[in-house]
């Protein structure tokens, strides 16, 4: 089995469920708060480790008690963390709120995410873009380019957007047609994620076109893409016939669980593959 290098974000996730997401100088009452532990990247690594995949984080965290937290978590889950850094600035922090449906709206503070760079030769590499984006010395990369903004797609070998990233990207709403604007913007495929539509995937015609998504009561969407990305990385490094399917699999599972860490073993996902196959 290969392994993967996830590259990137580690945050504190403070988390407030509620009814509806509150418009702009709207209050909205009765809520629950919980605190997670979250960041993009830490999500994949944990969603990867979870699925049976040798994992390596690189990232950087506060000398702070959220950094000391967050390192041993990782380490719990399973997670290589030898190139997790502690740094002066704080751990990153994401503020959430999720509705009733699962949707959810996030803002972020870095903190000491900002510091991280890019370093070392990696087999399977997952980057995303809540750190400074560097292509790294790899076998093949993963990117999700999450939060979206435009960086050069040469040398990346799979991007992953969800629908909204993908047309801030290239413009295009009708994922068929991002799908094809990012493979000519350079990445070798693309799959455009669309909830709970499923993906659209690039690549081989065999391979391509829409792939419909498992069913599954959403109680939180936190962390969805990100477990469908760290389960196409752990599929891609156990050689599986369809990546893709794995991964729609373990994110269908992931979103009936509140937390972005709450993601599914592989038993789990190997199951629902045979009951829906």
């Amino acid at each position: 089995m290969r392994t993967i290098s996830v590259l990137g974000s580690i945050n504190i996730d403070l988390v407030l469920s509620v009814e509806r997401i509150p418009a702009v100088g709207e209050t909205v009452g009765d809520g629950e708060f919980a605190r997670h532990f979250g960041g993009k990247g830490a999500n994949q690594a944990v969603a990867a480790a979870a699925l049976g995949a040798s994992v390596r984080f690189f990232g950087c965290v506060g000398r702070d008690e959220n950094g000391v937290a967050s390192r041993e978590n990782l380490r719990a889950r399973g997670v290589d963390v030898r190139g997790l850094k502690s740094v002066e600035s704080a751990t990153g922090v994401a503020l959430i709120l999720v509705d009733a449906q699962g949707r959810n709206s996030i803002a972020l503070a870095p903190g000491a995410n900002a510091q991280f760079r890019v370093e070392g030769t990696h087999d399977i590499a997952v980057m995303q873009l809540e750190t400074r984006f560097e292509r790294p010395r790899a076998k093949t990369l993963i990117l999700n380019p999450a939060p979206a903004r435009k960086v050069s797609l040469r040398g990346v070998d799979f991007v992953i957007p969800n629908e909204i990233e993908a047309e801030q990207l290239t413009g295009c709403k009708d994922p068929r047609k991002a799908v094809v604007a990012l493979e000519r913007m350079g990445a070798g495929r693309a799959i455009v994620t669309l909830g709970a539509r499923g993906v659209w995937s690039g690549g081989d015609p065999g391979e391509s076109g829409l792939r419909p998504a498992f069913r599954a009561r959403a109680l939180d969407t936190t962390g969805a893409g990100d477990c469908f990305v760290g389960a196409f990385a752990a599929a891609l490094a156990a050689g599986l016939p369809d990546p893709v399917l794995f991964a729609q699999a373990a994110a269908a599972l992931k979103v009936g669980r509140r937390g972005a860490q709450s993601v599914p073993e592989r038993a789990e996902v190997e199951r629902m593959l045979r009951k829906y196959a």
